[in-house]
């Protein structure tokens, strides 16, 4: 019988109270009883068939209805425990009292039992075989042994998607099986379908969401099955009434029988179908799917096959989101590889701007993205298809405004009208350094689509009368959609990766912002050095100029033999001192322009110190120093040019003793490691202050060039040394605890050709004594992630904290030497946190220093107050780092 749409009190579907239709579907029979004492309150009306006229199982205790001699009892008081304390619905077979029951009536039957606020909920449907070759339990087996584990090898969705509804469809034997995926807006797509040869296919259409309204998808969150075995058939409906008693309605959430509501009965019909069974497809405890099966006549699917579907519904909901994740991480991997094989070719003299300049085309396929632009306020760099910087600028405020980063927009040009004109409709921007607008933002081209969706386009309105807007979908013709000004959306795969990437410009960024600052600052210091330079030369020269024109001057004027032979040595030493000054001047020159060329050979390291020791044998003996040499027994060799090699050492040896008080100490020692010789030369001498070890071998640089500590020269001699060395392929570092600690300058050179070739190192490296352990703590993650990056970059151990409240426990296990605080934390600020932290154990020696946006008197009074050591304005560039961490 075609039933009636009632009139419904509700204005729109998604308001329909689908939980509490206060009746079942007749296939079964519902019994409720109450928790405390277990008597019957509220039945289906149709369980009055089940017993006897005279018989009435209101208020009768509920395992009075059930076989006496049977161990189901016992059974059952397990059962309601357990439902009871795991909140779930579980199944059990029972066996009625069959001196209660009406005639005809079945004795056994398969029951589900879950409660129901006061009540527990017994449904039963009479027990019945279901196709003989295989129960549904047989099939369970066969699906794990043979079907799942060929999932791994299935490389896409929509293979392994197919062959789960061929299982559920062999399963319930149902015309049209579909597996149906959400998209984020609740709108679905049939991506698999199994069915008879004369029904309509579903294939590849789109559903609105409007189709399973959100009450229903919330309800399919936690009921997993539903059948409608006929949609005409009449429903149970329970009694007593509400009316009747004002008791609460029974929440039929958990209800295998529930009475679906009248408009999805109505849609059933309107596809031209009588029975209808759904699996939900639930994962993370959110919807993924629904699996559908639809038949054109009457179709009852027993209990236990209905619950066996479910089961395997969990295992076909892990395998998607399984094999979703796996195609996911291999498409990640992919992009890693091209990202990796881009980053490994960044270098110092090969800067990330350069590197994507040049591999234009595989940094875009990479993000599979059209072009892309970093913005900073030193750079600006663009690839391939963009929009004009100024509107991408308006774009990143608008996104900063709504607090909407990372910002994602497949269809731009509906806000953005204006990007149409440049043939693109995607983006996404991620900030830099928000306040200071750097960003990096990547393009997509629109990219045309065409979808087919069920039913009439516009079918429904909302601004349709109430009775029309309840009305189930009439139409199930296809109509195509074409989606245009749409580009590929950007995925969670596409923002991780993109944000990796951001961190490699992050450096970039800051280490551009450090170098315009530190040439700014060399430029500086290289103009005082000069000056400082050229007054030394004037000195350095004018010294042996006096000498030698008051020489010539008194040989004009004696015939004294002894005088003029005293004069001429004068004038011979003098001479050869200026022509040395010249000398070091020259080969500088020559060396920064490329004209010196080397004899390399092979060498022992031992005879090359052996001959710089006897270069300055004469200035260690008048200073009466203690000179002494360890080298390893069987020698080390050592490749490179014997002539420039003993200049490097006698330089080093010459300094070490002209700089080092009467009867000082000077140690070399001679060890290999791996493919290299290493050289340490120490003194007992002045030393050099811990500020000045960068400058130590830059061009026009002398410590205390106008201190009483000076000893002539230019200081251009280890400028010359370390530009030898690097000639060589080697590398060349000073140590100094601070001045009057005397020094250690490491030498390291390659041991044979091989080595040379294949060793390359910078000029002027220099190392601290000792490494620290650096604790940042700051609530913006970006900028702790970037200090960590640039303080391992020097070389220290770091730690990073965005959570304040975690930085107690962070700095008891990581036990840092120094902690820079943020001052303007959220919930507890620095000056708190300082406090927190000096009052522990592990403070004791450690360096507190505190760092905000504010660098005014106020704040520096307030971080002393708090006990901090020091008060820094960010950001901190790696030259600043590297400053306070020497201390």
């Amino acid at each position: 019988m075609q039933q009636e749409q009632p009139q419904f009190a509700f204005d729109k579907c998604e308001n329909e109270p689908i939980h509490i239709p206060e009746s079942i579907q007749s296939y079964g029979f519902l019994i409720a009883f109450n928790i405390t004492d277990k008597r019957v309150a509220i039945i289906s009306e149709n369980v009055d068939s089940l017993f006897k006229a005279d018989e009435s199982i209101i208020g009768e205790d509920f395992l009075s209805l059930l076989r006496p001699e049977t161990e189901e009892k016992s059974f059952l008081e397990l059962t309601l425990k357990r439902v009871q304390e795991n909140k779930i619905r579980l199944p059990i077979r029972l066996t009625l009292n069959e001196s209660l029951l009406a005639p005809d009536a079945d004795i056994e039957y398969l029951a589900v039992v879950y409660s129901s606020g006061e009540h527990f909920v017994v449904e039963l449907e009479p027990s019945t075989e279901f196709r003989d070759t295989y129960s549904a339990e047989q099939f369970i087996k066969l699906y794990a042994m043979s079907i799942a584990p060929r999932f791994k090898h299935l490389t896409s969705l929509k293979e392994m998607a197919q062959e789960m509804v061929a299982t559920i469809r062999f399963l319930t034997n149902m015309d049209r099986v579909v597996l149906y995926k959400f998209n984020e807006d609740f709108s679905g797509k049939v991506i698999a379908e199994a069915k008879a040869d004369d029904i309509d296919s579903y294939q590849d259409l789109y559903f609105p969401a409007s189709d399973i309204p959100a009450q229903a998808r919330e309800l399919y969150k936690t009921n997993w099955v539903r059948l409608t075995p006929d949609t005409e058939l009449d429903a149970s409906r329970l009694i007593p009434s509400i009316e009747k008693t004002g008791r609460e309605p029974l929440d039929l959430t958990r209800s295998l029988l529930r009475r679906f509501s009248p408009i999805h009965l109505q849609y059933i019909r309107n596809q031209g179908l009588r029975a209808s069974f759904s699996v939900s497809l639930v994962t993370d405890g959110e919807l993924y799917g629904m699996i559908s099966c639809h038949h054109r006549e009457p179709c009852y699917i027993p209990q236990d096959v209905r619950l066996q579907c479910e089961n395997l519904s969990q295992l076909f909901s892990w395998h998607l989101l399984a094999k979703e994740q796996e195609i996911a991480k291999a498409k990640k991997t992919n992009i890693e590889r091209a990202v990796d094989e881009m980053l490994d070719k960044i270098g110092p003299s090969n800067p990330i701007g350069r590197v994507v300049k040049s591999g234009e085309k595989a940094f875009l396929d990479a993000m599979n993205c059209d072009g892309f632009i970093y913005f900073s306020q030193y750079e600006t760099i663009t690839l391939g298809k963009t929009l004009p910087i100024d509107l991408v600028k308006t774009i990143f405020s608008a996104a900063s405004r709504a607090d909407a980063f990372p910002y994602t927009n497949d269809n731009l040009s509906e806000t953005w009208p204006e990007v149409k004109e440049h043939g693109l409709a995607g983006i996404m921007i991620i900030p830099l350094f928000e306040k200071k607008r750097y960003f990096t933002a990547w393009f997509r081209k629109e990219s045309v689509r065409v979808q087919k969706w069920i039913g009439a386009e516009n079918e429904k309105s909302e601004d349709a009368p109430k009775e029309e807007r309840l009305k189930p979908r009439t139409s199930f013709a296809i109509h195509e959609r074409k989606i245009i000004n749409h580009s590929a959306p950007f995925d969670s795969a596409d923002i991780d990766t993109a944000y990796r990437l951001n961190r490699m410009f992050l450096v970039y960024a800051l280490d551009v912002q450090e170098r315009m600052h530190i040439s700014i600052q060399e430029l500086e210091k290289q103009d005082q050095y000069r000056n400082e330079f050229l007054a030394t030369l004037a000195h350095e020269l004018r010294n042996p100029l006096g000498p030698i024109m008051s020489g010539a001057s008194i040989l004009e004027s004696t015939d004294d033999e002894a005088t003029k032979k005293r004069v001429s040595a004068i004038i011979s030493r003098q001479a050869e001192y200026m022509s040395k000054l010249v000398n070091d001047l020259m080969d500088v020159s020559r060396i920064t322009q490329g004209k010196v060329k080397l004899e390399f050979e092979r060498l022992n390291i031992q005879d090359i110190i052996a001959e710089s020791l006897e270069m300055v044998n004469q200035h260690i003996k008048s200073k009466n120093h203690d000179v002494s040499v360890k080298y390893l027994e069987d020698g080390v060799p050592v490749f490179g040019d014997r002539a420039r090699l003993s200049q490097i050492f006698s330089n080093i040896i010459h300094n070490a003793a002209k700089y080092t008080d009467e009867n000082g100490k000077i140690s070399i020692s001679v060890k290999q490691e791996a493919s290299l010789v290493v050289v340490r030369i120490t003194d007992s001498g002045l030393g050099i202050p811990h500020e000045r070890l960068s400058d130590v071998f830059n061009m026009f640089t002398q410590i205390e060039a106008h201190s009483t500590h000076t000893k002539g020269g230019l200081g251009i001699g280890l400028t010359l040394v370390s530009k030898l060395v690097a000639l060589h392929h080697g590398s060349i570092s000073v140590e100094s605890e601070g001045e009057g600690k005397g020094s250690t300058f490491e030498i390291r050179l390659p041991v044979s050709q091989s080595a040379y070739e294949q060793t390359t190192y910078t000029v002027g490296e220099h190392k601290t004594v000792a490494q620290k352990k650096v604790m940042f703590v700051d609530d913006n993650a970006d900028l702790v992630d970037t200090y960590c990056l640039l303080c391992e970059a020097i070389g220290f151990e770091t730690c990073g904290v965005s959570e304040p409240k975690e930085a107690v426990a962070a700095f008891k296990t990581f036990k840092p030497d120094c902690v820079f605080l943020d001052i303007g934390m959220p919930e507890l600020d620095g000056y708190e946190l300082c406090k927190l932290l000096k009052v522990l154990p592990e403070a004791q020696g450690v360096k507190f220093y505190s760092q905000s946006g504010w660098g005014s008197d106020k704040y520096i009074e307030e971080s002393k107050a708090a006990g901090f050591d020091a008060h820094y304005v960010k950001p901190l560039t790696k030259d600043t780092l590297e400053s306070i961490l020497a201390k």
